[in-house]
């Protein structure tokens, strides 16, 4: 029988995480972190940055991206999630938009 352990972190708590539990819970080296830190794909500390990492972590080991790659498909996977937030808010003012 195979267990698979799954961690929950709920991302509105106040948490706040260091390079190494970074790097530990997102599978990501820690010069990696910081190369994400240091391009602006990554704002280290709070619970959304484990989020990024895990993505980040995802699309390094599915696609063998390098990290500049990450940080490109990260900044926008970003820019996308905030134009479908504006999106949803101009149809919410517009009662007939679809």
């Amino acid at each position: 029988m195979k267990v698979e352990w799954t961690e929950v972190t709920f991302i509105d708590e106040p948490v706040e995480y260091s390079l190494a539990d970074l790097a530990e819970r997102s599978h990501l080296a820690p010069a990696d972190i910081i190369e994400l830190i240091d391009c602006g794909a990554l704002a280290a500390g709070s619970a959304h940055a484990l989020e990024v990492a895990r993505t980040a972590a995802r699309l390094r080991r599915d696609f063998e991206v390098n990290v500049h790659g990450v940080a490109l498909a990260m900044t926008l996977l970003q820019r996308i999630a905030d134009l479908e937030g504006e999106l949803r808010t101009l149809r919410a003012h517009s009662p007939g938009a679809p």
